[in-house]
């Protein structure tokens, strides 16, 4: 009897084995030929935005292999590209309901999966009816999946971003705010700098900071001295200071001298390395750092020479 079972035992485990391997197959060649087809619906996709004799010639996508493969193909082109005429990808979530597709995709998936579908919902135009289920996943205990679902959120319903970002219950990472600024790059989300800035709220503060660095606003100066010197949050302070160096501009000020006196050593060589990095003369480097760390910056551009020299020898050798 023990033998009987001892035999169903060891047949069952091999022929799960055989089962997870075979699925492990099915799962990477569905995977080879989704990529393969997301690379003929980009060079169709692009045949259609920039040739006008290629309006008309809709790619096939009758299968969910297929829906998902030009969503991925969308998903990359505009991830690109910068100022695309959006009207083909509309006609195209339109005629293939991608929209409807993600989300059933959705409500069915988990883990490293919804993360990747709800980033392609940031590419699917869709209609405000999908911002519950995106609100849902905004509460996930996984940042991943509530960064993919913010994205998805502001470039579903790009008039309420404001509000959407300023109702967070997480603080965003760099990460976060790197794709919501990609957002506004691609030209989808209506977001003004200046009222950010003013803003008590700290992801908004933090994300007007990066609009005004990324986009070198340099009339914003006189707002970020202002934030340096009212702030509470230590990393308000530390982020208008990159930003106001950034911009090129003074840092001899006595409230900005004040705050970074305040920082941690840590820190202050952080700033220290990244102004030198950015052109800052020693002479200004003098008037906000100590003799120390004044030797840590001239220890820097002394490499930064000396790479020089060894590179234009070897160009000229």
């Amino acid at each position: 009897m023990l033998l009987y079972i001892y035999i169903i035992i060891q047949a069952s485990a091999i022929i799960g084995f055989e089962v997870a391997a075979l699925w492990q197959r099915r799962s990477r060649l569905r995977q080879l030929q989704r990529a393969t087809l997301s690379d003929s619906y980009i060079r169709q996709i692009i045949k259609m935005l920039f040739s006008e004799e290629c309006c008309d010639l809709y790619p096939a996508a009758d299968t969910p292999i297929r829906h998902m493969a030009l969503a991925e193909a969308m998903n990359t082109i505009l991830s690109h590209t910068y100022g695309t005429n959006t009207t083909i990808i509309r006609e195209l979530t339109r005629r293939y309901r991608l929209d409807t597709f993600l989300l059933n995709r959705i409500r069915w998936s988990r883990g490293p999966r919804r993360i990747h579908i709800l980033i392609l919902m940031s590419a699917i135009p869709s209609h405000t009816a999908t911002t519950h289920l995106l609100q849902q996943h905004l509460r996930s205990r996984h940042s991943y999946t509530r960064t993919a679902a913010l994205i998805a959120l502001l470039a579903t319903d790009p008039s309420k971003a404001i509000a959407t970002i300023a109702s967070l219950r997480f603080d965003l990472t760099p990460l976060d705010i790197a794709r919501i600024i990609t957002l506004l790059r691609r030209g989808i989300l209506p977001i003004a700098y200046e009222p950010l800035l003013r803003s008590t709220n700290r992801n908004l503060r933090m994300l007007g900071l990066a609009i005004v660095r990324n986009f070198g606003i340099e009339i914003a100066d006189k707002q970020l001295q202002n934030i340096i010197s009212t702030a509470t949050d230590a990393d308000i302070v530390h982020e208008s200071i990159y930003t106001l160096s950034s911009l090129g501009r003074p840092l001899g000020r006595a409230k900005v001298r004040e705050r970074l006196s305040a920082m941690t050593p840590r820190r202050r060589k952080q700033l220290c390395r990244h102004l030198t990095q950015a052109g800052y003369s020693l002479s200004a480097l003098r008037c906000i750092f100590s003799p120390h760390e004044t030797i840590y910056s001239e220890s820097i551009i002394k490499s930064y020479k000396r790479d020089l020299v060894c590179s234009t020898s070897h160009n000229i050798s």
